[in-house]
């Protein structure tokens, strides 16, 4: 998943200087995705990541054959991150339920600095034909609904495969909604980057799934 970073809630009403400890080519990634999480869509122009990332468009040009090219890394860094965010499910000596809150408050940290990525994912999972990365990370997605269908299954104990789906889906589309596009734009979560909103909002998610 993308580096993380501290953000304004109010970020993005201006173009946002580049960070002197990120090579230029991470920086307008990380702006890329930002602006896709802010409009809702990955039908960004090059001149809007230019200026988002306050740069100019010769530099994204210099860095980036094509948008493609730039989704495609996105893409790359997703996964390069996907296993460290899925290890914390991990931990035999741990309680499953710790364990899922753990992975929950990462996922919804990094949800709530980088909106795009769902927008990205989305793109490369549901073109056709299918790009190496959209099987890549459809092969990702199917390995952490097993995972979390086992830590679910560890939480709430003994039930049918029906319940433990059901349980799944709510649980997920807790962490990820709303979603990102209503209507074209993309939805802010409000207190979603507070640490206290977040446990308190995890306290009665898990509550709710252990019913």
């Amino acid at each position: 998943m993308p580096r993380r970073r501290r953000t304004n809630p109010d970020e993005g009403s201006r173009a946002t200087a580049p960070d002197a400890s990120l090579p230029v080519k991470d920086h307008i990634l990380d702006r890329t995705v930002f602006l896709i999480g802010k409009k809702g869509t990955t039908d960004v122009t090059v001149r809007e990541i230019a200026k988002e990332a306050g740069v100019n468009v010769a530099a994204v040009n210099y860095y980036f054959s094509s948008k493609e090219q730039m989704f495609g890394q996105m893409t790359e860094r997703f996964l390069a991150g996907f296993n460290d965010v899925m290890r914390l499910l991990d931990g035999p000596d741990t309680l499953p339920e710790e364990r899922l809150r753990r992975w929950s408050e990462e996922v919804m940290r990094q949800l709530a600095d980088y909106p795009g990525f769902l927008a990205v994912m989305e793109r490369h999972m549901t073109a056709e034909p299918l790009d190496p990365f959209g099987r890549a990370l459809r092969e990702s997605m199917k390995s952490a609904v097993r995972r979390l269908t086992a830590t679910i299954r560890e939480c709430v104990g003994p039930t049918d495969r029906g319940r433990i789906a059901f349980k799944l889906t709510l649980f997920i589309s807790a962490l990820a909604g709303p979603f990102p596009r209503l209507v074209g734009k993309a939805q802010a979560r409000p207190g979603a980057r507070e640490s206290a909103a977040r446990s308190q909002f995890l306290d009665l998610l898990l509550e709710h799934l252990r019913k």
